[in-house]
């Protein structure tokens, strides 16, 4: 059962050390000997994200003309993810931790944190990008304009204040004295440092919106994809559950050298996937193509184009471009050898990633959960928006 709590208005502080599985859950072992794999931790974040959102209900509940978007925020947050962030803290504070005891309350709240901190991300992404669905559901800004009790104006504008208060109640997280103050303290300063870098990332893709392929460097996405992938969705999970375990810097290093393949092989996955929805007539759900941000496969295609396709797919980015050329060019990104190629840069990039673990210093325990964090990832790499079978995924984890 989960762990009771008691409240104030500084938000819950947990009174047991371990989170177990909800009523409705099938029951976990204690120790993680027992796990097949790192995977059915997720049965007990699960039942901690579920206390989560009753702490923020609490918060809304406070104020009854928040009962409405409170519903819509409910039911966008309940939407299932991949969960790959606080999957991977929270596999590396159990590998880190030298105990084999599934993890403390505290780390599944700071894991529950990573989620709603992503999810105040998204709420974001989806005004900025104007996109209106999110994981085959409506985004949140569209979600709460759609019952017709508020415009549209204000459903974004609320949206964005929400995003807000799901940044704070994440940081709130960090706060559970049931860590190690020092650790604790650590972990907070790295994870808001990554924020900055993140917000840093999406600021100079943006920037790079008013410029034409020929002007962006392919240094600079790679920078970017390093700033708002890398470090976000995979180095920055890894290093804080390593941190809060009490591991070394030299653990911390090894891990951002680790995290760096990944997270590049990460972002080319999710780019090679929005050419595949414009492929399946999945156009407008491919936002990146759509609103012409500058992705690596676009500019290695740019580099490979002639000068008459290179004008086309300008076209395109500029929103320029003909119903007729649209197909034409959507005919050549899915067929060109550029994307065979960018095919084995995502295998070359998850190879590095093994070699680098096979010369590290880990244990025999450490080196294999970190090996099948290779293959969850490989499996939660396809693009958020895509179509794909949960066989589909083991099939691409094995």
């Amino acid at each position: 059962m989960v762990s009771k709590k008691r409240t104030s208005n500084h938000g819950p502080t947990a009174t047991h050390s371990h989170v177990q599985a909800s009523p409705k859950s099938k029951r976990i072992p204690g120790k993680l000997e027992a796990y097949n794999d790192f995977f059915s931790l997720e049965e007990n974040l699960n039942a901690c994200f579920t206390m989560s959102l009753k702490q923020l209900e609490d918060r809304f509940a406070e104020h009854p003309s928040l009962s409405e978007p409170w519903q819509e925020l409910k039911t966008y947050l309940r939407k299932p993810g991949k969960r790959v962030r606080p999957m991977l803290f929270l596999s590396s504070y159990y590998l880190f931790s030298g105990k084999a005891h599934i993890p403390p309350m505290p780390a599944f709240r700071i894991a529950c944190a990573l989620e709603i901190f992503h999810a105040f991300a998204l709420v974001h992404d989806d005004i900025i990008d104007e996109s209106h669905s999110r994981r085959g559901a409506p985004a949140l800004h569209v979600r709460m304009s759609s019952g017709g009790s508020m415009s549209s104006e204000n459903a974004t504008h609320l949206a964005i204040v929400i995003g807000d208060i799901l940044f704070g109640y994440a940081m709130e997280c960090f706060l559970d004295p049931g860590l190690d103050p020092v650790h604790t303290q650590q972990a907070a300063r790295y994870f808001l440092r990554t924020a900055q870098d993140t917000g840093i990332g999406q600021a100079v893709e943006i920037a790079h919106l008013a410029k034409s392929l020929e002007e962006v460097h392919e240094d600079e996405i790679l920078h970017t994809y390093y700033l708002k992938t890398t470090r976000y969705t995979i180095e920055c999970p890894l290093v804080l559950g390593a941190m809060l375990a009490g591991a070394s810097s030299a653990t911390t290093t090894l891990l951002n050298d680790f995290a760096r393949p990944l997270g590049l092989a990460f972002q080319i996955e999710n780019d090679l996937h929005e050419v595949e929805l414009l492929a399946k007539g999945d156009s407008e759900l491919a936002y990146d193509l759509q609103k012409g941000v500058k992705t690596l496969y676009l500019k290695k295609l740019y580099n490979a184009f002639s000068p008459e396709d290179r004008q086309l797919l300008c076209a395109f980015l500029a929103d320029k471009a003909t119903e007729a050329q649209k197909q034409q060019l959507w005919q050549q990104l899915n067929q060109h050898k550029v994307r065979e190629r960018m095919a084995l840069e995502i295998r070359d990039a998850f190879r590095r990633a093994d070699q680098i673990l096979a010369e590290a210093p880990l244990s025999s325990t450490q080196r294999k959960g970190l090996s099948r964090m290779i293959a969850f990832l490989r499996g939660n790499s396809h693009h958020s928006e895509a179509h794909r079978t949960q066989s589909e995924d083991i099939a691409m984890a094995e």
